[in-house]
């Protein structure tokens, strides 16, 4: 198909106006998501587009991607932005203000009440770690007292009558100790 140059900058034009919606929606996205990574994939995804929105439009007004389609569409998009665009801006932010301060709300309730939740459920089994500690507590005092009731000395026993021929024997050089609890 054939179209006139300002034929063909009128029909970008106005693709841009409406494309100009998508950008609308991706603002939206972009309000409510405040993170960066949100703001790059919304930035990509409408650059994508329009580039493949002009490709397509070139095509079909005459097999060639011209720069007064590229221009047209550029225009158009421009025009949505800075007239309907910037009236929804402010009834966008009003709405993602608002949108933000009730999720706000809705997760500090969740929180508060998973906080209350597992501070209940952490009393509740409260006595369950209490008896685990008592039980490490009594294998502990059973060791103790296990080595307190032989005070005698573990090492360096003299009884043993196997000395070697130079008068040396097995115990010669072991030192002395006895097994006590520590304080």
């Amino acid at each position: 198909m054939n179209v006139s140059i300002p034929d063909c900058f009128m029909i970008a034009f106005a693709v841009g106006v409406i494309f100009g919606l998508i950008y609308e929606a991706l603002r939206i996205i972009r309000l409510i998501m405040r993170f960066r990574a949100a703001v790059f994939v919304c930035d990509a995804v409408f650059f994508i587009l329009a580039a493949m929105v002009v490709c397509r439009l070139s095509e079909f007004l005459g097999n060639y991607v011209r720069l007064y389609t590229i221009l047209g569409f550029g225009a158009g998009v421009f025009t949505y932005i800075v007239t309907v665009g910037r009236l929804l801006n402010v009834l966008e932010s009003a709405a993602s203000v608002a949108w933000r301060n009730t999720l706000g709300r809705l997760f500090h309730k969740i929180g508060g009440l998973a906080k209350d939740n597992s501070a209940k459920f952490i009393h509740s089994i409260k006595n369950v770690f209490s008896k685990i500690h008592q039980y490490s507590d009594n294998l502990t005092k059973k060791r103790a007292e296990r080595l307190q009731l032989n005070p005698k000395m573990v090492y360096n026993n003299n009884n043993n009558k196997d000395k070697k021929t130079h008068g040396e024997g097995e115990n010669t050089h072991v030192i002395k100790a006895k097994v006590r609890k520590s304080p």
